[in-house]
């Protein structure tokens, strides 16, 4: 190839991780106004409730979500170490928290159950239902790019997907602080 096709395929490639990093930014944008709806409606029901917490509970059994949060931090982790060292067991190690993390959700909402907590019994038990529900939601489409990530990623050069992991990395990332929240908010405070 010559200079000007190289500076061609280079104009191309820049073009393109620009579009996708704006399509990521407006992604996270999108699920962030998601998000911080459920975590408005929360905060109007906990400030307006007459007595806390609800449901005569004395606190919610959190043992399994103490789990998933140590689960989607190795995970977050893991794909920050992925993105900087460029070494695959790292993707791997990433994807498999994932994994797990989606087991302990399952684990979190059978451990409610065993305790009388089902989604249709009373607001706070549907806020919680709610927001794990959907959070595992975004968490499945998450597996789905690391999972698209680890097949892209041992066919081609590392460098050619660079655009495509710093995006999954972003809504990855984004997807472990979200779990933070709602960590916080529902099993913490």
């Amino acid at each position: 190839m010559n200079t000007a096709q190289n500076t061609l395929i280079t104009k191309v490639q820049t073009s393109e991780r620009v579009a996708s990093s704006i399509g990521m930014a407006v992604l996270l944008i999108s699920f962030s106004m998601l998000f911080l709806t459920l975590f408005m409606g929360y905060a109007v029901y906990r400030l307006t409730a007459n007595v806390w917490p609800p449901l005569g509970m004395d606190q919610l059994p959190s043992f399994q979500a103490h789990i998933s949060t140590s689960i989607i931090l190795i995970s977050s982790i893991s794909f920050y170490l992925f993105q900087e060292k460029k070494i695959l067991p790292y993707l791997y190690t990433a994807l498999l928290m994932g994994l797990l993390f989606v087991f302990s959700q399952f684990q979190l909402w059978s451990t409610l159950k065993v305790n009388g907590i089902y989604a249709g019994s009373g607001i706070f038990a549907s806020i919680i239902y709610g927001y794990t529900w959907t959070h595992a939601a975004h968490i499945l489409l998450g597996l789905i790019g690391l999972l698209s990530l680890v097949f892209r990623v041992n066919k081609v050069n590392f460098l050619q997907q660079e655009g495509l992991v710093i995006n999954i990395g972003k809504f990855w990332h984004f997807l472990a602080v979200v779990w933070l929240i709602i960590y916080a908010l529902i099993f913490v405070i």
